[in-house]
């Protein structure tokens, strides 16, 4: 009797991890997250909005490097009948608005920067939030980036006009 229900208890374990098993390889997916979010409307605003403040950066570069390029010619003009301590002083005035040119162009590089991350990340986290809302709402228990440089395999589902349709993208 006890072997009996031993038997049976070891076929009914198989039964339900055969049965567990089988459902635990879910449904995988893939969506190429980098075209998702350049195909949002909020993208190209975010873009045109960081045109305009490179711009305006670059303007006030150009400003500082013309009053540069002024000073230069302007020692240039008067170097030969500068005396030595003089010129070495202007020397110095020009290395310094060079080295002030140069950190304004580091620090624009960084304002840029730190402006499109601050613009860009919600729109990404956007994209992110729909494309799991549908892999919640379409079972799927991975959802892949195919613009990171995946394999992607036959038995995968390209999810990008769905997520696009989520996002109301035409």
């Amino acid at each position: 009797m006890i072997r009996n229900c031993t038997r049976f208890f070891l076929l009914f374990a198989f039964i339900a991890l055969s049965f567990t098993r089988s459902h635990a390889q879910g449904k995988i997916a893939y969506v190429d997250m980098q075209q998702l979010v350049f195909s949002m409307p909020e993208t190209k605003q975010a873009y045109d909005s960081l045109k305009l403040f490179e711009r305006e950066l670059a303007r006030d570069g150009e400003t500082l490097m013309k009053e540069l390029q002024v000073k230069i010619a302007a020692f240039q003009k008067e170097e030969a009948t500068l005396k030595p301590d003089m010129r070495d002083i202007k020397v110095q005035e020009l290395q310094t608005a060079q080295n002030s040119l140069e950190q304004y162009r580091a620090r624009a590089e960084q304002q840029l920067a730190a402006r499109e991350q601050a613009m860009t990340a919600p729109i990404v986290a956007k994209g992110k939030k729909a494309v799991a809302d549908l892999a919640a709402e379409k079972g799927y228990v991975c959802v892949l980036d195919s613009s990171k440089d995946i394999i992607v395999t036959a038995t995968c589902d390209d999810i990008l006009a769905q997520a696009k349709q989520q996002l109301g993208i035409k």
